[in-house]
Protein backbone atom coordinates (compact mmCIF):
# COMPACT_ATOMS: atom_id res chain seq x y z
CA UNK A 1 0.00 0.00 0.00
CA UNK A 2 1.38 3.40 -0.80
CA UNK A 3 1.56 6.23 1.91
CA UNK A 4 2.02 9.40 1.09
CA UNK A 5 4.99 11.31 2.52
CA UNK A 6 3.09 14.50 4.29
CA UNK A 7 4.43 17.78 3.92
CA UNK A 8 6.48 19.48 6.92
CA UNK A 9 4.76 22.12 8.64
CA UNK A 10 4.86 25.61 7.70
CA UNK A 11 6.04 27.66 10.14
CA UNK A 12 4.28 30.80 11.32
CA UNK A 13 4.70 33.80 11.82
CA UNK A 14 5.84 33.13 15.68
CA UNK A 15 4.12 35.66 18.31
CA UNK A 16 6.23 38.91 17.77
CA UNK A 17 5.41 39.18 14.03
CA UNK A 18 1.43 38.44 14.59
CA UNK A 19 1.23 40.42 17.71
CA UNK A 20 2.85 43.28 15.83
CA UNK A 21 0.26 42.72 12.89
CA UNK A 22 -2.89 42.37 14.96
CA UNK A 23 -2.50 45.31 16.77
CA UNK A 24 -1.84 46.84 13.74
CA UNK A 25 -5.42 45.57 12.04
CA UNK A 26 -7.25 46.33 15.43
CA UNK A 27 -5.43 49.89 15.55
CA UNK A 28 -6.74 50.72 12.40
CA UNK A 29 -10.46 49.64 13.33
CA UNK A 30 -10.23 51.79 16.14
CA UNK A 31 -8.85 55.09 13.98
CA UNK A 32 -11.05 54.69 11.38
CA UNK A 33 -14.46 53.97 13.36
CA UNK A 34 -13.77 56.38 16.64
CA UNK A 35 -11.73 59.04 15.89
CA UNK A 36 -11.24 59.81 12.16
CA UNK A 37 -9.20 57.86 9.88
CA UNK A 38 -7.74 61.08 7.45
CA UNK A 39 -5.74 63.18 10.72
CA UNK A 40 -4.42 59.72 11.70
CA UNK A 41 -3.65 58.11 8.70
CA UNK A 42 -0.75 59.23 6.43
CA UNK A 43 -0.98 59.51 2.31
CA UNK A 44 2.91 58.55 2.55
CA UNK A 45 4.67 55.05 4.02
CA UNK A 46 7.49 55.66 6.80
CA UNK A 47 10.63 54.61 6.29
CA UNK A 48 11.06 51.32 8.27
CA UNK A 49 15.13 49.98 8.82
CA UNK A 50 16.18 46.96 7.49
CA UNK A 51 16.97 44.40 9.30
CA UNK A 52 20.52 43.54 10.29
CA UNK A 53 21.71 40.04 11.54
CA UNK A 54 22.71 40.22 15.32
CA UNK A 55 26.50 40.12 16.16
CA UNK A 56 27.69 37.48 18.23
CA UNK A 57 30.53 37.92 20.78
CA UNK A 58 32.41 34.61 19.58
CA UNK A 59 35.91 35.11 17.96
CA UNK A 60 36.00 35.08 14.29
CA UNK A 61 39.51 33.94 12.16
CA UNK A 62 40.63 36.66 10.57
CA UNK A 63 38.54 36.98 7.20
CA UNK A 64 35.81 35.43 8.66
CA UNK A 65 32.42 37.27 10.11
CA UNK A 66 30.48 35.65 13.22
CA UNK A 67 26.97 37.12 12.34
CA UNK A 68 24.17 34.59 11.28
CA UNK A 69 22.11 35.30 8.51
CA UNK A 70 19.28 36.78 9.12
CA UNK A 71 16.65 33.65 7.99
CA UNK A 72 19.20 31.78 10.19
CA UNK A 73 18.68 34.15 13.54
CA UNK A 74 14.97 33.53 12.38
CA UNK A 75 15.05 30.15 12.62
CA UNK A 76 16.99 30.15 16.09
CA UNK A 77 14.48 32.53 17.41
CA UNK A 78 11.61 30.36 16.60
CA UNK A 79 13.45 27.15 18.43
CA UNK A 80 13.27 29.38 21.76
CA UNK A 81 9.45 29.62 20.96
CA UNK A 82 9.07 26.17 20.89
CA UNK A 83 11.25 25.57 23.74
CA UNK A 84 9.14 28.02 25.49
CA UNK A 85 5.84 26.15 24.18
CA UNK A 86 7.55 22.22 25.31
CA UNK A 87 8.91 23.92 28.98
CA UNK A 88 4.95 25.51 29.70
CA UNK A 89 3.63 22.06 28.68
CA UNK A 90 5.92 20.60 31.01
CA UNK A 91 4.95 22.51 33.41
CA UNK A 92 8.48 23.59 33.83
CA UNK A 93 10.05 26.99 34.85
CA UNK A 94 11.99 28.70 32.49
CA UNK A 95 12.50 32.27 30.96
CA UNK A 96 14.34 32.89 27.47
CA UNK A 97 15.88 36.35 26.34
CA UNK A 98 15.97 37.80 22.60
CA UNK A 99 17.49 41.21 21.49
CA UNK A 100 15.99 43.87 19.09
CA UNK A 101 17.94 41.99 16.47
CA UNK A 102 16.85 38.82 16.89
CA UNK A 103 13.01 40.16 16.67
CA UNK A 104 13.58 41.87 13.89
CA UNK A 105 15.36 38.95 11.73
CA UNK A 106 12.04 37.18 13.36
CA UNK A 107 9.73 39.95 11.37
CA UNK A 108 11.68 40.19 8.04
CA UNK A 109 11.88 36.47 7.62
CA UNK A 110 8.12 36.33 6.89
CA UNK A 111 6.66 37.98 3.64
CA UNK A 112 3.81 39.10 5.34
CA UNK A 113 5.63 41.28 8.01
CA UNK A 114 9.00 41.82 6.71
CA UNK A 115 9.37 45.83 6.19
CA UNK A 116 6.37 46.75 7.98
CA UNK A 117 7.72 46.94 11.37
CA UNK A 118 10.88 47.43 13.52
CA UNK A 119 11.85 46.63 16.78
CA UNK A 120 14.30 48.75 18.66
CA UNK A 121 14.93 48.23 23.01
CA UNK A 122 17.10 50.78 24.28
CA UNK A 123 17.68 49.61 28.14
CA UNK A 124 14.71 48.74 29.47
CA UNK A 125 12.14 50.85 26.37
CA UNK A 126 11.03 48.80 23.96
CA UNK A 127 9.71 50.77 20.50
CA UNK A 128 8.10 49.29 17.88
CA UNK A 129 7.95 51.17 14.81
CA UNK A 130 5.09 50.58 12.45
CA UNK A 131 4.03 51.45 8.55
CA UNK A 132 1.46 49.70 6.87
CA UNK A 133 -0.74 50.03 4.10
CA UNK A 134 -4.44 49.87 4.79
CA UNK A 135 -5.08 48.15 1.83
CA UNK A 136 -3.33 44.95 3.41
CA UNK A 137 -6.22 44.38 5.59
CA UNK A 138 -9.50 43.81 4.64
CA UNK A 139 -11.60 46.73 6.21
CA UNK A 140 -15.12 46.80 4.55
CA UNK A 141 -15.53 50.63 5.50
CA UNK A 142 -12.20 51.58 4.12
CA UNK A 143 -12.63 52.74 0.67
CA UNK A 144 -15.99 54.27 1.54
CA UNK A 145 -14.13 56.73 3.55
CA UNK A 146 -11.40 57.36 1.37
CA UNK A 147 -8.94 55.85 3.10
CA UNK A 148 -7.61 52.98 0.55
CA UNK A 149 -4.21 54.30 -0.22
CA UNK A 150 -3.38 55.27 3.22
CA UNK A 151 -0.78 54.13 5.41
CA UNK A 152 -0.67 53.59 9.32
CA UNK A 153 2.49 55.33 10.54
CA UNK A 154 2.55 54.41 14.23
CA UNK A 155 5.30 54.51 17.13
CA UNK A 156 4.29 52.31 20.12
CA UNK A 157 6.31 52.27 23.17
CA UNK A 158 6.30 49.50 25.85
CA UNK A 159 7.60 49.04 29.20
CA UNK A 160 7.64 46.31 31.34
CA UNK A 161 9.37 45.48 34.59
CA UNK A 162 9.21 42.73 36.38
CA UNK A 163 6.38 41.04 37.05
CA UNK A 164 4.68 42.59 34.22
CA UNK A 165 2.08 40.21 32.22
CA UNK A 166 -0.20 39.95 29.29
CA UNK A 167 -2.89 41.16 32.07
CA UNK A 168 -1.30 44.08 33.01
CA UNK A 169 0.94 44.92 30.40
CA UNK A 170 0.99 48.89 29.52
CA UNK A 171 1.63 51.05 26.34
CA UNK A 172 4.08 54.18 27.68
CA UNK A 173 3.69 56.02 24.80
CA UNK A 174 1.82 55.68 20.99
CA UNK A 175 2.25 57.97 18.59
CA UNK A 176 -0.19 57.60 14.95
CA UNK A 177 1.17 59.66 12.31
CA UNK A 178 2.75 62.11 13.91
CA UNK A 179 -0.37 62.64 16.35
CA UNK A 180 -0.25 61.32 20.47
CA UNK A 181 -2.46 58.66 20.81
CA UNK A 182 -4.42 57.60 24.68
CA UNK A 183 -1.69 54.50 25.95
CA UNK A 184 -4.69 52.54 27.17
CA UNK A 185 -5.62 51.38 23.82
CA UNK A 186 -4.40 48.11 24.98
CA UNK A 187 -8.01 48.29 27.16
CA UNK A 188 -10.20 50.08 24.09
CA UNK A 189 -12.58 48.08 22.64
CA UNK A 190 -13.01 47.52 19.10
CA UNK A 191 -16.21 49.62 18.26
CA UNK A 192 -16.86 49.83 21.75
CA UNK A 193 -18.75 46.44 21.79
CA UNK A 194 -15.86 44.13 20.42
CA UNK A 195 -13.22 42.67 22.01
CA UNK A 196 -10.52 44.24 23.67
CA UNK A 197 -6.57 44.73 22.20
CA UNK A 198 -5.48 42.84 25.26
CA UNK A 199 -7.61 40.07 24.67
CA UNK A 200 -5.18 39.69 21.81
CA UNK A 201 -2.21 40.21 23.78
CA UNK A 202 -3.96 37.41 26.44
CA UNK A 203 -4.33 34.95 23.74
CA UNK A 204 -0.75 34.96 21.95
CA UNK A 205 1.03 34.87 25.37
CA UNK A 206 -0.95 31.42 26.38
CA UNK A 207 -0.69 30.54 23.07
CA UNK A 208 3.49 29.98 23.76
CA UNK A 209 2.60 29.34 27.81
CA UNK A 210 4.35 32.84 28.12
CA UNK A 211 3.15 33.80 32.14
CA UNK A 212 5.37 36.69 32.67
CA UNK A 213 7.96 39.01 31.24
CA UNK A 214 10.07 41.91 31.51
CA UNK A 215 12.11 44.41 28.92
CA UNK A 216 15.35 44.65 30.89
CA UNK A 217 18.92 45.42 29.65
CA UNK A 218 18.21 45.38 25.82
CA UNK A 219 16.32 42.41 26.27
CA UNK A 220 12.73 40.90 25.84
CA UNK A 221 12.33 38.19 28.41
CA UNK A 222 9.61 35.97 28.36
CA UNK A 223 8.79 33.48 31.51
CA UNK A 224 6.28 30.64 32.42
CA UNK A 225 6.05 29.65 35.78
CA UNK A 226 6.05 26.00 36.20
CA UNK A 227 2.30 25.73 37.25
Amino acid sequence: MNTGVEPPPKRGMGCFAKGCLILVVLAILVVVAGVGGHIYLSDKPAPIPEASAPSETSAATPGETSAAAPGETSDTVRERLDTLKSAARAHERTGVEFTAAEINALIAANRKSSGLAFVRIDGNVAQVQLSIPLERFDVPFRNAFGLGDRFLNATVSVVAPPGTNANNVQLSEVTLNGHSFPTDLLDRRLLGVGKSLRSYVIKYASQYGVTGGEISDGKVILHTSGY
